[in-house]
This record gives structure tokens, sequence and C-alpha cells, in this order.
């Protein structure tokens, strides 16, 4: 009984170690500032908008195709914002994360474009050819 028992471990064991060696486990992509880095974002042009409560920043990337980036941490960059000139582009450096929302949204509608959540590091102004 006991080397039949010590066989069942064996196997359960040995398809376990085939799972992991196959990759059939992929990580789930987690969500939210702080989590795992999709992007990390070095001086990307980018079109700037929030509100005037501060509570929400956002960002379009000026090159790229519908993406909607969220600041993490709004708060932070809304005095050094209203200083720049949001009309023209500025320059974001920062870590992008998937937005939670987007993340179950995206498994119904898989044609949504991405929305992030960004810890942004550094914001100024585009000189370039000024």
């Amino acid at each position: 009984m006991r080397s039949k028992v010590s066989g069942i471990v064996l196997i359960g064991g040995l398809f376990l170690l085939l799972l992991f060696l196959h990759d059939g486990c992929k990580k789930q992509p987690r969500c939210g500032c702080g989590k795992d880095v999709i992007q990390t974002l070095v001086d990307l042009d980018v079109i700037v908008q929030y509100d005037t409560s501060a509570s929400t920043i956002l960002f379009y990337p000026v090159y790229t195709t519908g993406a909607t980036y969220y600041f993490c941490n709004p708060g932070q960059w809304i005095d050094s914002l209203k200083k720049l000139n949001t009309k023209d582009y500025l320059l974001l450096t920062g870590k992008a994360y998937y937005d939670c929302n987007y993340i179950m949204q995206s498994s119904n509608y898989p044609y949504l474009p991405p929305v992030y959540q960004t810890e942004v590091t550094g914001l100024r102004e585009d000189n370039y050819g000024k």
C-alpha cells in the first residue's frame, strides 16, 4: 500500500514539474500602481489634461493610438503641472501599470483602447526647436 501511495505522489510531482517546465501556468497580469511594470516611459511626448480639483490627471502619448494613462500620484504633480504650458506637448517619465478596470472590461470587450496607471517621476516642457 505504501509503494502505491508513493507512486501516486511521484506521478503527481512529475506532472507539476512538467506543467512548470512546459509553461502551462501563465502568470496573470497584476494591476494598479506599484504592481507589475508594463512600460517604462522616458521623455515621452504627451498631451496632459486635468480637472480643477486636481483629483484626476491623465495624459495621451502623442504618437500612439488611443491609449489613456492616468497619474497614480496626481496630488504630487498638480502644482508643477499648473506652472507648465499644458497647451504644448510635455515630456513625461515614469512607470506604467495596467488599470484594474481596463483588465476586467477587456476580457468582455477585446477592442477597448488600453488604459494604464502611471507612477510619474518626471514632467517638463518640451523645448525642442524653440
